[in-house]
């Protein structure tokens, strides 16, 4: 990745697995919370459908709600991640971990990456979880999903810290 102010490249650090994994926590959270707010039904216990006798008339009317809500939250999870990786390279859990994705030639990552990275994402926790595994063992610290989409996970780069001045006589 080239730095804008004096062109030169900055060596970067690829993200491991338990900053990846801790980041990928937190975005879980931040969507099961939006996503909580989509099934209303759910906080009341009408979601109990293999006891309907207490409640026979409302867990029926709760049942394509929440048949819609499932795909409707899948959905806002894959915009959530794509808009996000397009948009500035982080979603809310990566910039708390302090990483980025950027492509492999150092570029930013587009929409097509993106929503080829999270298809990818989904053939990688298919065998069970291996092709997420395999950040820890690859040289690289990249899934197969990573692989596919041809993109890097890095540790964002500290800023130099600046001396602060001292502050004016009599202040």
């Amino acid at each position: 990745m080239i730095s804008e102010k004096n062109k030169a490249p900055l060596a970067l650090e690829f993200a491991g697995f338990w900053r990846r994994f801790g980041a990928f926590i937190i975005d879980l959270s931040v969507l099961g919370a939006v996503a909580s707010f989509l099934t209303p039904f759910h906080w009341f216990g009408f979601g109990n459908f293999f006891d309907l006798s207490g409640f026979i008339d409302v867990p029926l009317l709760a049942i394509p709600f929440v048949a819609i809500a499932n795909p409707v939250s899948a959905m806002l999870s894959g915009v959530y991640f794509v808009a996000l990786w397009a948009w500035r390279g982080q979603t809310l859990g990566m910039i708390t971990a302090g990483i980025k994705l950027i492509r492999t030639d150092g570029t930013d990552v587009d929409t097509g990456h993106g929503i080829t990275r999270l298809l990818g994402t989904i053939v990688s926790t298919l065998p069970l979880f291996f092709g997420l595994l395999w950040i820890a063992f690859d040289e690289r610290r990249q899934g197969w999903h990573d692989k596919i989409a041809e993109t890097y996970v890095v540790k964002v780069p500290r800023l130099p810290e600046t001396e602060r001045a001292a502050p004016p006589a009599g202040a």
